[in-house]
Parts: structure tokens; sequence; C-alpha cells
């Protein structure tokens, strides 16, 4: 089979040293030989430069740069890359060794579209890998129909990593917003989005997404995380409206918001009131609370916010102490061994 398309495959790296060997393996391996891979070393603390150098990869690109944060770092690789399809790729993921494979040749049914491929995930051990499946498991004409049917279903995804994506259409989205810390992937993807002929799925092609190194950003959600989230969807809602202003796109839109306005509330106030704001002008949400046993009991008699402020309450006075000694009794214990 002819391979004559380029596919660059952009890292962007910082403190990844338990992870980058086997990322870069699955790159390595893959079936697809027509490869460059570019690792941007976004001035990692760790042993992770020294890692991939020891490596000695012939078409492997190493640039070494301080920190200045993964939109950046992107940016950075792909003003490096030549190859004619682009594959940005986290440094903690693995993908299946035909991935790439599989993902070119979907895309040269039409080479005006994105394409992407299942996504899988695990904690850290690859072997217990958690299937997923997804609604938008399939080819759209419509990209937009695509991007409306990923809002309104939890389990889709929106990430940069999942996309084989046309140089030629990311020279009309541009590159990644070097402002946003989170919520950069949705904000990048929905450019993409706007600019392809349609979405291909390539169905053998998959991704091993490596759950929970997000989750302890989330679960420790400072302002400037908030903020970010905030302008990354509020982006993206921008630049989608000016397309389609229509009510099923501007629910969806406002349901993105409430999603938000129920992680942040009460901590952040201020960008809970800008949310609760937009969510009024898009002509309001359906969507409701969700949360444990506890919540689901205090909900029936009180308003979702009483409920959320006396688990916030709960949290800080009673349940991170609890957290807090029993890690100190398991490092005692761990010593005293």
């Amino acid at each position: 089979m002819e391979q004559s398309e380029k596919v660059s495959v952009i890292i962007a790296l910082y403190n990844a040293e338990k992870f980058i060997v086997d990322t870069l393996f699955s790159v390595v391996e893959q079936t697809w030989k027509n490869i460059e891979i570019i690792v941007v070393n976004d001035g990692s603390k760790d042993s992770s430069r020294e890692m991939v150098e020891r490596l000695n990869i012939p078409n492997l690109k190493l640039y070494n740069r301080k920190n200045a944060g993964q939109c950046a770092s992107s940016n950075f690789g792909l003003s490096k890359s030549s190859g004619e399809l682009i594959k940005f790729l986290d440094a903690d993921d693995i993908i299946a060794h035909d991935c790439i494979e599989k993902m070119v040749l979907k895309w040269r049914e039409n080479p005006n579209r994105l394409v992407f491929g299942q996504w899988h995930y695990f904690v850290n051990d690859i072997s217990h890998v958690k299937l997923h499946n997804s609604v938008v498991y399939k080819d759209y004409d419509s990209a937009l129909n695509w991007y409306v049917d990923v809002l309104e279903n939890a389990g889709a995804m929106l990430a940069g990593w999942m996309w084989l994506i046309p140089r030629s259409i990311l020279k009309k989205a541009g590159g990644w917003d070097e402002r946003l810390h989170l919520m950069n992937d949705f904000e990048f993807s929905t450019r993409l989005i706007l600019n392809s002929d349609g979405i291909g799925f390539a169905k053998d092609a998959i991704h091993y997404y490596r759950k929970g190194l997000e989750n302890a950003m989330t679960s420790s959600m400072n302002e400037k995380i908030a903020l970010s989230i905030y302008t990354g969807v509020k982006k993206a809602q921008e630049n989608i409206l000016k397309f389609e202003n229509t009510p099923r796109m501007r629910l969806a839109f406002a349901n993105q918001f409430q999603k938000w306005v129920y992680h942040f509330y009460p901590e952040h106030l201020n960008i809970t009131i800008k949310m609760e704001e937009i969510i009024h002008e898009l002509g309001g949400s359906n969507l409701s609370p969700k949360g444990g046993r506890l919540f689901a009991i205090l909900n029936f008699f009180l308003p979702w916010k009483r409920v959320m402020q006396i688990q916030n309450s709960l949290h800080k006075t009673i349940w991170k102490p609890i957290l807090k000694w029993k890690h100190k009794l398991k490092l005692k214990q761990q010593f005293d061994l």
C-alpha cells in the first residue's frame, strides 16, 4: 500500500517521565511509516527530556523550551512540522499500532474533513481498558450535527488528540489559543469543526486515553483554571453561533455552561454569575443537577444551590480533614514498616 502522505505527530511534553516512553513506542510501532515525530519539551522538571534523548528514534525531533504551556508548545511543534496531516498526541496516551493508518485511509475518502477514531480509557494499567461506546461513532455529512451530538451526550469527547487534521483545515482554523489553560481542546476543536466538510469516523482506529490526571486538575480547581474554562466555552459559543444561531445550538451551549455552573458553585461565584447571565441570554437550560444519594435526598427538600453550599461546607469541615488524616496514617504505616 502506498504511503505517500506524511503525518506529523506532535507531542507537548511536560513532566511525563512515567509515560512518555510508552507513548513514543506506540507511535514508532505504527503500521503507517511515513511519520515524523515532534516532541516539544515544555520546561519539564523531571527526566522526561533525558528519557526521550536516550531512545534515539531516527524520525524524532526534540525541541527544548522554557515552560509556556501546552498550547504554546503545540503551536511551536506545528511550526516545525512538515506533514500534510497532523495528529496531536498527549504525552501520556497510547495509540493502537494501526491507528494512524486507519485514520489516513478514512481521510482519503474526503480530504476536506476531520477524521477521528474510537477512544477507550485506562487509569494506570493499559491491560485494564474501559471500552467506550458513543452515539457519535459514525460518519457525519454535517460537522455541526456531530458537534451538537457531542454536546448533548456527556460521554462524548472533544479533545485535540482525537483528530487526524489536514493541514489545509488548520491553516483556516488557526492554532491553539495560548491564553487558555483548560478547555483549550474544546475551543480549538470547535474552530477545526467549523472548517471541516463533515466528520469521518475510522472505526478501527483506537486511541487509549489515560484517565485520572485531568480529574486531579479539575478537583483542585482554582480561579485561573475556572476562568480558562469559562473563556474557552464562551469563545467556542461565539464562534459557533456565527454559523448556526438556532434553538438546538443555543440550548446545547446553555447546557454546557450550566454543567460548569453546577461544578463551580459556590467556590467561584463571579464566574458562576457570568455563566448564568449567558444561559439566560441563550434562552435557558434544561440540564438538571446531578449528585450522589445525599445530594438527591437534600435536593428533594432544598434548592440545588443550598444543597451545594451544605455539601461544600461538609467537605471543608469533615470530609477533607478525614482524607488528610487517612493519608497521614497511611504514610505512618509505611514508615513503620
